[in-house]
C-alpha cells in the first residue's frame, strides 16, 4: 500500500537525532559572544553546531565553518575532530554527499592520529550514513562493519553506540532483512533505557513498530506505538510526539478505526503547526486525504490533497535551495580561505623584506660590500613582490568568474522553473473542470499529465543540479563497458508516452551490438536530454531516429539522435558550438527554444569521459546531435 510505504520509509531511514533545545541555543549563543579565549569560542561554536545541525542546518553551517577555521589555527586537534563530524552531518542534511563524505574521512583521519576510539566509531557511522542516504548499501555496511569491530570498545560513548546500532537497523530493513534490522533496533532501545534516555527509548520502541508494520503485523506494531507514545509523552518533545501520533494512525487507518486515526492526526496537525514541524504538517494532509477516502468523502480528500501539494512544493523547492545556499557557502568559505592565505604571505614578505632592509643597513657600516649585498636582496624582494601581485590578480579573475558562472545559474533557476510549475497548475485546473463536468474519460487522462509534467520538472532539476555539481568539478566519473542498445532502449522507452502522445515516431538502429566505455549517470543523462530536446522541437506526425556506429579505426562509438524537425538557424547552432558562449535562454521564437542548459551540460558530461559532441542541422530539414564515446575492449 502506497501510504504504508511512504511511512515505513519516513520512520526507517531517520538517524539518532535529539530534539532541538530552543533555550540552550539561546545560551550558547551569549556565551559564544562573551567568550574571549579560541578554547572557549571553538567549544562553544561546536556545541552551537551540534545543537542545530538536524533542524536548522543552513544556521549550524556557519558555526560549524569557523569551527573548522579555528581548530586549525590554533591546532587544536580534539575539536578539529569534533568540528568536522558536526560539519560532515551539516552537508549531509544539506544533501552535499561529497563534501560531507570528504569531512567524515577528515575526521577519521585525525581520530586515528588521536587514537580516539569514539571518534573513529562515529566517523564511520557518519560515512554509512551518507552512502545509505545516497542509496549505496554496499559502501553503507561497509563503513558499518568496520565500526562493528570497535564499538564494544568502553572508551565509545553510549550516543556513538546508540547512532551506530539504529543506523544499522535501518539499514537491514531498507535492505529487506528485518530480522537483523529488528536484532539491531532493539539493542539500541535496551541500551537507551540502561543508560536513561527515556527520549532515545521511546525513538527506537516507536521504530520497532515500524518494523512490524512493514511486516504488516497491525497488532505488534499498534501496542509498540502506544507504548512509545506513552514514554514520549511525559519528556514534552512536541517533535517526537507528532511523528508516533502520526505512525499510530497510519496504523488505525490500515486496520479501518477510522475515527481514533482522525483523532490522532488532527492532533498531530496541530501540535505541527504549533512548533513549526513543516514535515509532519505534510504528512498529516496526506492522511486525512487517505482517512477521507476510505470513508468516500472525496470532496474532503480532494481539498486534503490539493493542501498536501501545495505545501510539498513548498518544502521541495525550499530543499533544492538549501542544496544552492550550502553551495553557495562553500564558494564563499573557500574564496575567504584564499584571501587569508594570500594575505599571510604578503605579511611574511614584508617581514622578510625588513629583515633583508635590516641585514643592508647592518652590511652598510662595513663597506661597499655591505652595500652590494644590499642591492641584490632588494631586487630579489621586488621580484617577489611582483610574483605576489600576479598570483593575486589570478585569484582575482578566478573568484570573478566563479561569481559570474553561480549567477548565471541562479539566473535559469529563476526563469525557467516557471513553465513546469505553470503545468502542474495548468493540470490542477483540469481536475477542477473534470468534477463540475463529471468527464470521467477527462479524469482518467490526468494521472499521465500529472506524471509527464512531474518528469519534466524532475529533469529540469536534475540538469541544473548536474550542472551545479559539474561546475565544481566533484562530479566524479566512474567508466564501464556498457551495451549501446539498453542504453538507447532505456531511454526511448522513458520518452515513449510522450512521442506516442504527439504521433511522433522513434526508431532506434544498433546493427554491431556495440558497447562503450562511459560512466552509466552521465551516459543516460546525456541521452535523455538529447531525446528531450529532439522531442520537444519535432512536430506532430515526424520522426526521431537512434543510432550507433563504430568509428572506421574501431576505437569508438557514435551515437547519434536526429529529428525531423525545423532545424536551427546558423547563428543559434554557432552558438550552442561555442563552449565558450556564457550559459543563457535561447531567445524565444526562434526555430528550437530552451534553457540553454541542456545542451552545455551534455557537452560537459560527454568531454568529462574523453568523448565530443557535435552538431548537424539545415533550418527546414531537421538536426542531427552525435555524441562520440570510447568502444570498450572486448
Amino acid at each position: 500500500m502506497r501510504l504504508l510505504s511512504l511511512w515505513c520509509a519516513l520512520l526507517l531511514l531517520a538517524q539518532v537525532s535529539w530534539a532541538q533545545d530552543t533555550l540552550g541555543v539561546v545560551r550558547l549563543r551569549r556565551q559564544l559572544a562573551a567568550s574571549t579565549t579560541d578554547t572557549a569560542r571553538v567549544r562553544l561554536l561546536n556545541s552551537l553546531c551540534y545543537s542545530l545541525h538536524d533542524q536548522a542546518p543552513l544556521q549550524a553551517l556557519r558555526f560549524g565553518e569557523e569551527a573548522v577555521a579555528l581548530a586549525r589555527s590554533t591546532k587544536n586537534e580534539p575539536a578539529l575532530m569534533r568540528a568536522l563530524l558536526h560539519l560532515g552531518s551539516c552537508y549531509g542534511n544539506l544533501s552535499d554527499g561529497p563534501q560531507a563524505l570528504r569531512l567524515q574521512q577528515e575526521a577519521l583521519a585525525v581520530a586515528r592520529r588521536l587514537r580516539n576510539t569514539d571518534g573513529i566509531v562515529r566517523a564511520y557511522a557518519g560515512m554509512g550514513g551518507i552512502h545509505h542516504e545516497r542509496g549505496d548499501t554496499a559502501m553503507a555496511w561497509r563503513s558499518y562493519r568496520r565500526a562493528l569491530q570497535k564499538v564494544r570498545d568502553p572508551a565509545v560513548s553510549v550516543r556513538s553506540r546508540l547512532m551506530l546500532l539504529g543506523n544499522l537497523g535501518t539499514l537491514f530493513s531498507y535492505m529487506g532483512k528485518h530480522g537483523q534490522g529488528l536484532s539491531y533496533t532493539r539493542e539500541a532501545m535496551m541500551l537507551a533505557r540502561r543508560s536513561g534516555d527515556r527520549a532515545g527509548e521511546s525513538m527506537y520502541v516507536a521504530n520497532l513498530g515500524t518494523h512490524y508494520l512493514q511486516q504488516e503485523r497491525y497488532d505488534v506494531a499498534e501496542g509498540l506505538l502506544r507504548k512509545a507514545l506513552s514514554i514520549s509523552a511525559p519528556l514534552q518533545s512536541p517533535r517526537y510526539e507528532t511523528s508516533q501520533m502520526e505512525m499510530l494512525a497510519t496504523v488505525l487507518l490500515l486496520t479501518d478505526n477510522l475515527t481514533e486515526a482522525e483523532e490522532l492526526t488532527r492532533r498531530a496537525l496541530q501540535e505541527a503547526r504549533r512548533i513549526g514541524y513543516q514535515e509532519r504538517i505534510l504528512d498529516a494532509y496526506n492522511l486525512m486525504a487517505n482517512i477521507s477516502v476510505s470513508r468516500r468523502q472525496y470532496e474532503q480528500a480532494y481539498d486534503w490533497q490539493q493542501r498536501y501539494m501545495a505545501l510539498n512544493d513548498s518544502l521541495n523547492s525550499k530543499t533544492r535551495l538549501n542544496t544552492l545556499t550550502a553551495l553557495q557557502t562553500r564558494y564563499e568559505t573557500h574564496e575567504k580561505e584564499n584571501q587569508i592565505q594570500l594575505l599571510t604571505q604578503q605579511g611574511e614578505l614584508q617581514r622578510a623584506h625588513n629583515r633583508e632592509l635590516w641585514a643592508a643597513v647592518g652590511a652598510l657600516l662595513v663597506g661597499l660590500l655591505g652595500i652590494g649585498i644590499f642591492y641584490v636582496k632588494l631586487r630579489r624582494s621586488e621580484q617577489a613582490l611582483a610574483a605576489n601581485n600576479a598570483a593575486l590578480a589570478q585569484a582575482t579573475e578566478q573568484t570573478r568568474q566563479l561569481a559570474a558562472s553561480k549567477d548565471r545559474l541562479y539566473s535559469i533557476v529563476a526563469h525557467d522553473l516557471r513553465g513546469p510549475v505553470t503545468s502542474f497548475v495548468g493540470v490542477t485546473e483540469l481536475i477542477d473542470f473534470y468534477l463540475r463536468t463529471g468527464d470521467e474519460k477527462g479524469l482518467k487522462r490526468l494521472p499521465q499529465q500529472v506524471r509527464n509534467s512531474a518528469h519534466n520538472l524532475n529533469n529540469l532539476l536534475d540538469n541544473l543540479l548536474n550542472w551545479a555539481v559539474s561546475q565544481t568539478g566533484e562530479l566524479i566519473c566512474q567508466p564501464e563497458p556498457l551495451p549501446v542498445a539498453p542504453l538507447l532502449e532505456s531511454t526511448m522507452e522513458l520518452h515513449r508516452p510522450s512521442a506516442e502522445a504527439r504521433q511522433i515516431t522513434v526508431t532506434l538502429t544498433d546493427p554491431e551490438h556495440l558497447t562503450v566505455l562511459a560512466d552509466a549517470n552521465m551516459t543516460r543523462t546525456i541521452l535523455r536530454n538529447l531525446l528531450a530536446n529532439a522531442l520537444k522541437f519535432t512536430p506532430v506526425g515526424g520522426a526521431i531516429q537512434l543510432t550507433a556506429e563504430a568509428s572506421p579505426d574501431g576505437q569508438s562509438v557514435t551515437l547519434a539522435v536526429t529529428d525531423t524537425g525545423p532545424g536551427i538557424p546558423p547563428e543559434k547552432l554557432s552558438q550552442l558550438l561555442n563552449t565558450d558562449a556564457p550559459l543563457a535562454r535561447t531567445a524565444t521564437g526562434g526555430a528550437r527554444s530552451g534553457t540553454g542548459l541542456g545542451v552545455p551540460l551534455c557537452r560537459a558530461f560527454t568531454q568529462r569521459q574523453g568523448g565530443t559532441l557535435d552538431i548537424r542541422s539545415t533550418p527546414g530539414h531537421g538536426t542531427q546531435v552525435r555524441v562520440r564515446l570510447p568502444r570498450a575492449v572486448a
